[in-house]
């Protein structure tokens, strides 16, 4: 890495992708270690003993739903979209239909 300061900017773009990608990961991993937790089909000691070590909320049991003042949903790293997506012509729509066949 250069030492100067225009040279040491010009890699930051590419540090921050690398720092915003890791951080992407550990959040997916995240998400699948609290899925395990709260998945009742897996031992409810176990559950409790990985959310003890990760200090982490503990599981419900299976037969107690979790409240919501007990959920932590895990944040999504990215902004939600603002273009609105419109969905492609039905193949069953009427007009849809015309336009192949001309």
């Amino acid at each position: 890495m250069t030492t100067n300061a225009a040279g040491a900017t010009s890699h930051l773009p590419a540090l921050l992708r690398t720092a915003e990608d890791e951080l992407q990961k550990l959040r997916g991993q995240l998400a699948a270690v609290a899925a395990f937790i709260h998945d009742p089909a897996h031992d409810l000691d176990a559950r409790s003993h990985l959310a003890r070590l990760l200090t982490l909320p503990q599981p419900a049991p299976a037969n107690r739903p979790v409240p919501a003042t007990e959920r932590h949903d895990i944040p999504s790293p990215r902004p939600p979209s603002t273009t609105q997506h419109t969905p492609p012509p039905s193949r069953k729509d009427p007009a849809h239909e015309h336009a192949l066949h001309r």
